[in-house]
Order: structure tokens, then C-alpha cells, then sequence
């Protein structure tokens, strides 16, 4: 089904059977649509940018298996568009700022308020999603990497703009996120950190180390 329809699109990633303990749905079949980069550049955006409506009609476990699907390279080659010189600048950094508000519509108020990196007992597929988030996407930070950098810039505002989410796992997933860029870009990573950690004096102790490893780049 090529260059599907944005509706035949969600329908096949989104409305399908999924549980906590089962195996995911994309194990099992072919790849049955596929999109150019652009398209799915499109797509995400849309998806994500209007996730909180879009999205509410699955369950958690249906969201969590589908985010994976669409930003997993290790899954599918959906999330590759992010990094394709096809797609233009602009389209994927509007693809990337739209992760805020699937955080602010999905994650925050659907993830449990336990803490992945301990594997703290309570959380589900979509904590694990929300956690891994900048693991898996297909961005990185280089080093020494040319300036300015408009599609790292906009990786570092969803970062610090997550980290204000009121949900400890959206904090624990932007403090990942910041901890595997602190290399390449040490003052912000600092900055965005201790901006949180003054914010929050109350940060429950677990929360607040994770946050200081992930200020000097120790983040697994």
C-alpha cells in the first residue's frame, strides 16, 4: 500500500491488538505501507503535533507499540526520514518540535510516575518508550560538529521543554536525553539541569542523582 492515506496510516499502526506482555505486532508481518521520507516526515508530524486527540481512542500498550514502530530504526525504517537530505531542513525540524506535544498530550499524562532507569516496579510499555525515546531515534550529537545546527537545536528545546513536564518519567527522558548530548554540547545540558534542579528542590532523591549524572554525561 504505497503512499497510504495519513488515515490508513494511523490505522495501521496504531489500531492493533497489544498487550503489556505480548509480542509486538510488527514482529509477525511484512511492512505493508510504505511511504517516501517526506511523506513520512508529514505523517509524524501531524500525528504527533495533535497526539493528545489523535492518540485517545488506543491504549497505552497500542501507543507504545506504534510510537516504537515509527521512531525504532532498530524496528522499522519509518524514523530514517529525520536524517534523509531528501526531506528539507524545515520539514524535519517541524517532525522534531512536535515531540513536544506528543510528551505534553500522551506521555505526561498517561505514563505511570515511576523511574526506568532503576526499573522501578509500576511502569509499562509506554514509560519504556518515553524513556528510551533518545535512544532510539535516529539523532545524534557530534562533537565539534558544525554550527549553527538547526535540527540539534531543536532535539536540545524538546529536551528542555520536556524536562518542565509535572511527570517524573517525561523528566527522567529528558535528563536521558540531555545526559548522551551533554558530551557534545556541555553548557546547555548544565544549564537546562540546574535550571530543573532549581526549580524542583524537592526532587525526590533518585530523580535528582540521575539528573546530576546525566549533567556530566554518565547516562546509560
Amino acid at each position: 500500500m504505497a503512499e497510504a492515506s495519513y488515515q490508513d496510516w494511523l490505522t495501521y499502526i496504531f489500531d492493533r491488538e497489544a498487550t503489556e506482555d505480548g509480542e509486538a505486532w510488527y514482529w509477525n508481518e511484512p511492512a505493508a505501507i510504505e511511504l517516501s521520507p517526506r511523506r513520512a516526515a508529514e505523517y509524524t508530524t501531524r500525528a504527533f503535533g495533535d497526539a493528545a486527540l489523535t492518540l485517545r481512542r488506543y491504549s497505552d500498550a497500542q501507543i507504545a507499540r506504534g510510537l516504537d514502530y515509527i521512531t525504532n530504526t532498530m524496528v522499522s525504517d519509518h524514523g530514517h526520514f529525520l536524517h534523509n537530505g531528501e526531506v528539507p531542513q524545515d520539514e524535519r525540524i517541524d517532525a522534531i518540535n512536535s515531540m513536544t506535544a506528543l510528551f505534553r498530550g500522551v506521555f505526561d499524562p498517561r505514563c505511570r510516575p515511576v523511574l526506568s532507569h532503576i526499573d522501578e516496579p509500576g511502569g509499562g510499555l509506554l514509560n519504556m518508550v518515553c524513556y528510551m525515546w533518545w535512544d532510539v531515534l535516529p539523532l545524534f550529537a557530534e562533537p565539534g560538529g558544525h554550527r549553527p545546527n538547526p535540527i540539534d537545536d531543536s532535539c536540545l528545546s524538546v529536551m528542555r521543554e520536556t524536562l518542565a513536564l509535572a511527570n517524573p518519567a517525561c523528566q527522567e527522558s529528558a535528563l536521558h536525553g540531555l545526559g548522551h548530548w551533554a558530551g557534545a554540547y556541555p553548557m546547555f545540558a548544565a544549564g537546562a539541569i540546574d535550571g530543573f534542579l532549581a526549580a524542583n528542590p524537592e526532587l525526590r532523591p533518585e530523580l535528582r542523582a540521575y539528573a546530576l549524572a546525566a549533567r556530566s554525561g554518565c547516562v546509560q
